[in-house]
């Protein structure tokens, strides 16, 4: 794990490349916030476009400059949710909000910089170890100890990932340097609603706890816009690469 070099300055990253020898990097850097980038909309001067814009222009002209494969990490918030089919990596990014317009961007400056690269696209990772950054399933399960879990949307799709299938996937790019894009996603797309009733399941909770919502009312009223439906097809890496990735019971075996 890396920390201590600043992306967006891109004399950190030189000296870090010249003091380190590798051939492949991995670009997981990135201004998550999307409430916070919301508020920043079309601010090429914020900090989430200087992160997630610049700073990856930044990675990847370094890339170039010493022959370095670069895996840059990308996300399903590049996708407007309108598609009624999952999505694969020959759909174009079609992003609603400015996270998803930044990380769209940072795809492009990837595959325009002339570097050797390899794009790969996560959703809704959650894990059993680190607990210092909350997931989804955290957050549900913390939720339903305090009897305060928000109702969960029915009309949504998400996709969850079992972090350790994107870290295998990981493992096999840096092994193959498959060059184009690739989902690391996981093998179950659901409603949240669904997904808190297993996650509630699987910790001994009853699932009735978990009350319905509606992600129609909530944009009502909601600040920012949301991807309604964003199934993610991980086909592609599983034929090309090999990959296995765990349902959603699958992956909640292994972490309750």
């Amino acid at each position: 794990l890396t920390t201590g070099v600043d992306i967006t300055n891109k004399e950190s990253i030189e000296k870090f490349v010249k003091e380190n020898s590798a051939d492949t990097m991995i670009h997981l850097a990135a201004f998550t916030d999307t409430n916070r980038a919301h508020a920043e909309s079309g601010d090429k001067s914020g900090l989430c476009y200087q992160v997630n814009v610049e700073g990856t222009r930044n990675i990847a002209e370094v890339c170039k400059a010493h022959g370095i494969h670069l895996i840059h990490v990308s996300t399903d918030f590049v996708f407007d949710g309108k598609k009624d089919s999952p999505y694969t990596e020959d759909d174009a990014p079609t992003p609603i909000e400015w996270y998803g317009e930044t990380k769209a961007i940072a795809e492009e400056v990837v595959e325009e910089s002339g570097a050797s690269y390899t794009i790969a696209r996560i959703s809704y990772p959650y894990r059993k170890e680190f607990e210092a950054k909350p997931d989804m399933i955290r957050k549900i399960r913390a939720g339903l100890e305090s009897g305060q879990l928000t109702p969960q949307f029915t009309d949504s799709i998400i996709t969850p990932t079992f972090i350790d299938d994107i870290a295998r996937g990981f493992a096999k790019l840096i092994e193959t340097k498959s060059p184009g894009i690739f989902h690391l996603v996981g093998s179950t797309s659901l409603s949240p609603y669904e997904f808190a009733r297993k996650v509630a399941t699987a910790y001994g909770f009853d699932p009735s706890i978990v009350k319905e919502g509606s992600l129609t009312e909530y944009l009502k009223s909601a600040t920012r816009p949301f991807a309604r439906s964003v199934a993610v097809s991980n086909a592609k890496a599983t034929q090309e690469l090999g990959l296995n990735f765990l349902t959603l019971e699958q992956g909640l075996a292994a972490i309750s």
